[in-house]
Parts: C-alpha cells; sequence; structure tokens
C-alpha cells in the first residue's frame, strides 16, 4: 500500500476544520439569532407582581412569595416547537419609579416590553395606578431623547404588531382555506377607530391581577356583575387608546399565568398562539393586541342599568363608607389641655377662690347613686382636727366641729370603748382593797397607816376650786357610761359635796384583821 503523501493530509484536515466551523456557526445563529428580550413590570407594592413572575416561571413553591423592595430580576428561556433554544426574556420588576430610567434605555427600546400591573383587591384605584403609570412611561420615553426616525420606526412596529393579530385557526379548517389566505396575509388592515391614540412606541400589556377578590367584593361591597361588566367596559376601553392587550390572572390560583409567558414568546419571536381571545368569562379575560376595537367594547355596555358611560369611574366604582370612622374621636393635644387648664388656676388665684379637690365630669351619667363631694372649708377643719387631735383623748371640744358623716361606699373603723374614768373617794377605795388583798396574801406585812392630807392656804383652796371644776365632768361621764358600786359606809351625797368644795376627804380609820395564829 502507497504511503499518503502530506499533501493529501493538509487536505483532509482543512475539510474536518471545515465541517466542524460550519456546525458550530449554524449552531450559534439558530440559538442567537432573534436575540434576548427584556419585559419591565410595574405596579403599586402588593399588586401581585413577585407571585406572577415565580408562577410565570414555572414555580413549583406554594409557600407565600415576599415582595421585593427594589427591583425583581429572573429570565426564561424561549424554546420552539422542536425544542430548541431561539432566544431568553429578561423580566425585571419593580415598584418604584426611579429605577425606571436603569431597566429602560433607549437601546432596549427595540427589544422590550411594558407589563403594567393592577391589583383588583381595590378596584376603584385601577383608574388612577393605570394612567400613573402610562404618563410616567410618557415622560421617561421623552427623556430619551431618541431620535425623531427612530421613534418613527419605533411607533410604526406597535402598528404593524397592532394590525397583524391573526386569530389561532382549527387543524380543519386549516389545510381549506391556507391557499385562500396566501394574499390577504401580506396586506395589513388599517388602525380601528380609537386605537393606538397614544402611541409610545413599545409594546404595552395591562395584567389584572388578584381576580380571585371578585368574590370578596361581592360580599363585602356589595359587588354586581354588572360592577365587573363595567370594570372590564373601561379597562378595554383605556387599553386600546394605548394599542395594549389586557389579561385576567389569579397568581395565588395559578390561573392565566402561563398564558402570558405564551404570549410575550409570540410577541417576540413570533411563535403560534394556541389561545383565542376571552372575554365571556370574567375571571379568565383575555385580549390580545391588535383584537378588540369599539364595536366589541360596546356589545358590554348595552346591558348596563345602573352605570353610565358619561360619569367618571371613580363616582361609580367606590368604596362602601366605613362606619367606623365615624366613632373615632380626636383627643385634645396635651400643650391645649395644660395652658387650657393654667388660664383657669391662674383665674382662680385672682379671685380668691380655693382650689377644689375634686371635679365632677360633664359625662357622668345621670342617676348614679354618688353623692357630690364636700365642700372645701368642711374639708379644710376635719383635716385641722385630725391634725391637732391627740391619741387617748376624750370627746371633742365645743372649739372643733364635728366631722362630717360618712358618705355612701365608705368604710368607717369601729370605736375602742373608752376605759371609765373613777373619781378621787373611788380610787382611794380601790387602792384600800388591793392593800387589803395584799395582807391576806401576806400576813407579816407592816400596818399600812393612813396618811392625813395637809391643809393648804385658803388662795390655794380657791386655785382648786377652779381646777377641779372641769374634772367633774369627765368622772360624771364616767359614771353614766360604766357605773360602778359605792361602798356602804361611805354615802354617794358626801362624796359629792367633798368634790364640789374641791377638799379631800380623809378616809376614816379602818382596824385591819389580825392574822390568824
Amino acid at each position: 500500500m502507497a504511503p499518503i503523501s502530506s499533501s493529501k493530509k493538509g487536505s483532509e484536515v482543512e475539510v474536518k476544520e471545515d465541517i466542524w466551523s460550519d456546525l458550530l456557526s449554524s449552531l450559534k445563529t439558530r440559538t442567537t439569532s432573534r436575540g434576548n428580550k427584556t419585559v419591565i413590570m410595574l405596579g403599586t407594592p402588593k399588586s401581585g407582581k413577585s407571585t406572577l413572575m415565580s408562577k410565570m416561571m414555572d414555580s413549583k413553591d406554594t409557600e407565600r412569595i415576599e415582595s421585593t423592595p427594589g427591583v425583581a430580576f429572573n429570565y426564561v428561556t424561549v424554546k420552539d416547537e422542536e425544542k430548541e433554544r431561539i432566544g431568553q426574556i429578561g423580566v425585571h420588576s419593580t415598584s418604584y419609579k426611579h429605577f425606571l430610567p436603569l431597566l429602560l434605555t433607549k437601546e432596549r427600546m427595540n427589544n422590550s416590553m411594558v407589563v403594567i400591573v393592577l391589583s383588583l383587591d381595590k378596584p376603584w384605584n385601577l383608574e388612577e395606578e393605570l394612567l400613573y403609570w402610562t404618563s410616567l412611561l410618557e415622560e421617561h420615553i421623552k427623556t430619551l431623547q431618541i431620535d425623531e426616525r427612530d421613534l418613527a420606526k419605533m411607533r410604526q412596529n406597535v402598528v404593524d404588531l397592532f394590525s397583524s393579530y391573526k386569530s389561532p385557526e382549527n387543524k380543519d379548517e386549516k389545510e381549506e382555506e391556507k391557499k385562500n389566505k396566501e394574499e390577504e396575509d401580506e396586506v395589513i388592515l388599517p388602525v380601528p377607530e380609537g386605537a393606538l391614540v397614544n402611541n409610545l412606541g413599545i409594546p404595552i400589556m395591562v395584567v389584572l391581577s388578584k381576580v380571585d377578590c371578585m368574590s370578596v367584593l361581592q360580599k363585602e361591597n356589595d359587588f354586581s356583575e354588572e360592577h365587573f361588566e363595567y370594570i372590564q367596559w373601561h379597562l378595554r376601553k383605556s387599553c386600546l387608546s394605548f394599542g395594549a392587550g389586557l389579561l385576567y390572572c389569579s397568581p395565588r390560583e395559578n390561573s392565566n399565568t402561563r398564558l402570558l409567558l405564551d404570549y410575550m414568546s409570540h410577541v417576540f419571536y413570533n411563535l403560534k398562539l394556541k389561545t383565542e381571545p376571552q372575554v365571556i368569562d370574567r375571571d379568565a379575560i383575555f385580549v390580545p393586541i391588535g383584537w378588540d376595537n369599539l364595536s366589541k367594547i360596546s356589545l358590554v355596555s348595552e346591558g348596563f342599568v345602573q352605570f353610565s358611560q358619561l360619569k367618571p369611574f371613580a363616582e361609580q366604582i367606590a368604596p362602601l363608607p366605613d362606619i367606623r370612622q365615624k366613632r373615632v374621636m380626636k383627643g385634645e393635644d396635651d400643650q391645649l389641655f395644660l395652658t387650657r387648664m393654667q388660664a383657669v388656676l391662674v383665674e382662680k388665684q385672682k379671685s380668691g377662690s380655693p382650689a377644689t379637690t375634686h371635679k365632677v365630669l360633664e359625662g357622668e351619667a345621670k342617676g348614679s347613686t354618688k353623692t357630690p363631694p364636700p365642700a372645701d372649708g368642711v374639708l379644710a377643719n376635719f383635716f385641722n382636727s385630725l391634725l391637732t387631735k391627740k391619741p387617748g383623748s376624750g370627746p371633742t371640744s365645743p372649739n372643733h366641729s364635728p366631722s362630717p358623716p360618712p358618705t355612701q361606699g365608705t368604710l368607717v373603723p369601729p370605736k375602742k370603748a373608752l376605759a371609765p374614768q373613777l373619781s378621787a373617794p373611788q380610787q382611794r377605795e380601790e387602792h384600800e382593797k388591793k392593800a387589803l388583798a395584799s395582807t391576806r396574801s401576806n400576813p407579816e406585812a407592816p400596818e399600812e397607816k393612813p396618811v392625813a392630807p395637809k391643809e393648804k392656804p385658803a388662795a390655794v383652796k380657791t386655785t382648786t376650786k377652779l381646777a377641779a371644776a372641769p374634772a367633774a365632768a369627765p368622772a360624771a361621764v364616767g359614771r353614766e357610761k360604766s357605773p360602778t358600786k359605792t361602798p356602804s359606809k361611805m354615802p354617794v351625797k358626801k362624796a359629792g359635796a367633798a368634790a364640789a368644795t374641791g377638799m379631800k376627804k380623809p378616809a376614816p380609820k379602818r382596824g385591819l384583821p389580825q392574822p390568824r395564829k
């Protein structure tokens, strides 16, 4: 076998390199020929953007997805019917207008789409939110300073997208009508009346999220079927002016979330859309870009009885008044209250009236059993008597006013029983009894002699009379409260006479009993 020359080997290597380079280049052009696209999702906080993005990417997480405070990002790979990769869609979500200049730039305008997410849990805010985001988007596009020719091309692309809409065809009718529509497909229909009045040069899709709240609105806000029909009529009319599509979805129930991704792939990569428009089912509305017109929208308004097409949306869709708001009472400011009280105290000090310790509330219920507070003067005397009164003293003197009677509901401590006060003769008799009892118990004790009273001068007698007079009153009171037995040898009359004169009568001599042998 003849050896292969070097020239032949070099040609074979070049042929193999050309084959591999052709395969790689064809694969590269096949995967990246359509490029990557961008979707910017705008909406108020807690409108359902994060949950919608998660469900749209075929996420199997059933737990609640927390909202993103700044910008959320995710992407999905788009494949054709042959399961070959044709592009990638990056989804950016935000609730703040400050991030819009970073997400939508001049270079991304041709390959971008805006999705405005509205929430049905508060339907009375739908019009306001839609106008806010569309006006914000329009102002931002003006700040990009795009060339007029480039901007005109962008607007024309939106017109072509709107006019070139084709409804999905059945398999049976496809083969029969294919030949008849080959020529008609090349013709672009004109834009209907009322459509694309505000052409921003970028495709827009309006998504009404949380449609599962319809049953809650019927129970709590007395919404009827006509309410939801009026909301649909108003949204479709507003979307037509911007050339936008409309989609109802429920991220919680995973309803129509995958349809949004299929429609994005249809708009960006011209993939076949199998879902037909839906305007009958109230929680599954789907209006693609270019399908709707004023004649179709007017069919919804034919059955209006409660609503009018001429009145504003905010007047006809409004929340019920909250009854609890009427019961809220606003308190007075602390500084105002203190300044008002200071003025009252100053006026009382000028007039000379003492400050009251109690004040009856104006809002006190009628028929209350509470007694009014006592007067200021009585209170002052009562507290002064408590301060000047000594413990163990007798009844109050005439100078002290009696304490006020206790009011209903107050507890009065029980009074202690006072010990009976004995007179001078009774005290001597008690002393003799004690001495007699001690001698009986101790017979050897010396005999106790009575001491004779000392005589005092006449001047001293007068003073003793004055001093002994007030002492007779408590003695008499003591006998009335707890009377004691007087001895038989000493009558009460003589004792009273001696007490009246103020002189102490010597005790009579009494023989003491002799001790027994």
